[in-house]
Order: C-alpha cells, then sequence, then structure tokens
C-alpha cells in the first residue's frame, strides 16, 4: 500500500466528510428560508463531491507524490479560509452582532475554498507534468542523437575494420593487431554504452528509491579502477564531514561518468580532484581536472542556457546521463571552467542523508 496516495486520498475525502456532517446538521436543526435551504444543499453538494473525490483519485493514474500535492492545496484552502473566518466571526461576537447560521454559512466558504485550492493543486500538477514532459523529449532527443550518430559511427568502423581483415592474407601482422586493437576498443564502448542505455531505462521506468549513499566511499570503492586505468593520472578527494546523500544506487554511476570524464579530458597527465560539503542540509561536490575546460557549447547544453538541435548538440552522454539521475534525486548538475581558469570544474548538489 502507497501511504502517501492513501494519505492523499484520505485528507480529500475529509475535507468532504466535515462539510457533509455540517450540512446534514444544519437540515437536522431544521432550515429557516429558501436561502437557508440553497446554502445548505450547496454545502452537502460540496461535501459529497469531495468525499467521493478520494477514492477516485486514489484509483487514478495521478503519481502519488501529485496526489499529495494536490492535497496538500486542499488542506492549505481549508486551514487558511477558516483561520480567516475564525478571526471574523471573534470579531463580530466581540462587536455585539449576531451572525446566523455561523456554522453553515462559514462551511460553504470553506468549501468553496477548498474546491478553488484543489484546482490550483491540480494546475501545479498539470505544470509539473508538462515540465516533465519536456524533460523526457529533451532525454529522447539526446538519445536519439547519440544513437543515430554515435553507435552508427561505431558500426560503419566495425564493418571496415572487418572487410580490412577479411582482405588481409590471414598472417598476423602489426597492421591486423592495430585492427584488433581498434575492435576490442570499439567493442569496450559498445559495453559501456549499454550499461548507460540500462540506466537511463531505469530512470524512466521507476519513481526514485531513496536510501543514503556515502559519496566518499563510491569514490574509495572505484578508486583502485580508476589507478589501474590512468597510472599516471593522480585523483585526490577532499569530502569534509558526512557527504552522505539521499539518493539510489545511480547515483554512484552518475559520480563515476563524472570522474571519467574529468580523467579522459584532464591533462596529460591527468589531475582530478574531488571535493564536497554538507552545508543546510545539501551535500555539494565538486569534480574539478586540469584539461583545456568545457568547450562553450556544451557548458550551455548542460547548464539548460540553450536548447539540444540537431545542429547543435552535446559530443557524448556521459555528462547527460549524470545530469539526468542527479535531477531523478531532486539534486542539480551545472558545469563551467575553474575560477583559475586551468580546467573544468563539475558542480553538484543532492539532499543530505
Amino acid at each position: 500500500m502507497d501511504l502517501r496516495r492513501l494519505v492523499g486520498a484520505l485528507v480529500i475525502s475529509l475535507t468532504g466528510v466535515g462539510l457533509g456532517a455540517i450540512a446534514v446538521r444544519g437540515f437536522a436543526t431544521g432550515t429557516t428560508g429558501i436561502v437557508d435551504v440553497v446554502v445548505t444543499s450547496v454545502t452537502l453538494l460540496f461535501g459529497v463531491a469531495f468525499t467521493v473525490t478520494g477514492p477516485f483519485a486514489y484509483r487514478t493514474d495521478v503519481e502519488s507524490g501529485h496526489l499529495l500535492r494536490i492535497a496538500g492545496w486542499n488542506t492549505l484552502g481549508v486551514v487558511a479560509t477558516s483561520a480567516v473566518l475564525v478571526l471574523v466571526y471573534s470579531l463580530q461576537v466581540a462587536t455585539g452582532a449576531s451572525v446566523a447560521e455561523p456554522l453553515v454559512s462559514g462551511a460553504i466558504i470553506v468549501g468553496v475554498s477548498a474546491f478553488a485550492h484543489v484546482l490550483i493543486g491540480f494546475n501545479d500538477v498539470r505544470r509539473i507534468r508538462a515540465r516533465r514532459l519536456v524533460k523526457q523529449q529533451q532525454k529522447a532527443a539526446v538519445m536519439n542523437r547519440f544513437v543515430r550518430h554515435d553507435l552508427r559511427h561505431a558500426a560503419q568502423l566495425l564493418i571496415g575494420y572487418g572487410e580490412q581483415l577479411s582482405a588481409g592474407d590471414g598472417t598476423e601482422s602489426e597492421g591486423s593487431l592495430d585492427l584488433g586493437r581498434r575492435i576490442t576498443e570499439i567493442g569496450s564502448d559498445l559495453g559501456e554504452t549499454q550499461s548507460q542505455i540500462r540506466v537511463f531505462d531505469d530512470l524512466l521506468d521507476r519513481e526514485a528509491d531513496r536510501t543514503p549513499i556515502d559519496l566518499s566511499t563510491a569514490v574509495d570503492d572505484r578508486r583502485s579502477e580508476w589507478e589501474g586505468e590512468y597510472p599516471e593520472g593522480t585523483l585526490e578527494t577532499d569530502l569534509e564531514g558526512e557527504c552522505t546523500v539521499m539518493a539510489g544506487d545511480h547515483v554512484d554511476a552518475a559520480l563515476e561518468e563524472l570522474i571519467d570524464n574529468a580523467f579522459r579530458y584532464g591533462g596529460d597527465p591527468p589531475s582530478v580532484t574531488v571535493r564536497g560539503e554538507r552545508t543546510d542540509g545539501t551535500v555539494r561536490i565538486e569534480v574539478l581536472d586540469d584539461g583545456d575546460g568545457f568547450p562553450d557549447d556544451e557548458t550551455a547544453l548542460i547548464n539548460e542556457d540553450r536548447t539540444e538541435t540537431q545542429l547543435q548538440h552535446s559530443s557524448g552522454l556521459g555528462l547527460w546521463l549524470a545530469k539526468w539521475v542527479i535531477e531523478h534525486y531532486d539534486g542539480s548538475l551545472s558545469i563551467g571552467d575553474r575560477d583559475d581558469g586551468d580546467g573544468g570544474i563539475v558542480t553538484v548538489r543532492l539532499p543530505a542523508a
């Protein structure tokens, strides 16, 4: 059972139960005149509508977080309007004025306010879903470009190398060894690409499951692999305090992509620094290298200062994948040049555990 979904539906239904109970009490104590009947009837109508909406919303395809958000707007409308009505009623009583049927007349105002705030909540959720759709379209465009361009290019290389090997005399030579090495490298790259696409599929198919992830441990666990792959490179870490974030397993993959990218495009030999700190409920991680920095087009696209198109697109999938993973866990990622101008810097912010 999804607790968030259940709470959201119950909040909406309980609003209706409260309004309905006030309307039934009004009818039971007797109504005086057509206006009183109409007001009490409308209050009852709001009560029934809210009571039915709760179970209906629970069974719809609205996401649990979004349903809880709508319920939050509903609660805001009830609480804010009730507080104002209590103040107005207190003022009237203090000045000696008489208020006819304050409970029923107040209930219909609360009902209208709650209904308006539910509509605001639905509009808020629609805006969030529209923004998410734009993000999904952006991801699809990047993946489409990558599949069409990068993977097709890799396939063409493999076909070309295969033809060259087929045209040989079957004896081992320096040229055939070089072709074999290139084919091995392409195969390795395609294997890495398959892993990246698997992560991408998980981000689309599942909601974010969060557990405490220690980023310093994630870096240390992978350190030996980087040292083996880049024996002349150096990796320094300066992770102050508790750099533990509320995220999922894929955040390790995002961090690996960023450090791999720093080693690949850093200086010669590459020097990579990973530093981080925890402040005000947020863990801030920086990955620095001493290379030539990020190209202006890459920076503009990753930082969303410009939209990716067929003519203007980034050079790879790694940075995009890291960005999507970080954002999947309610974080942010930006890239740029270091303040001293000697290399690039990637800044990641994630909710602290």
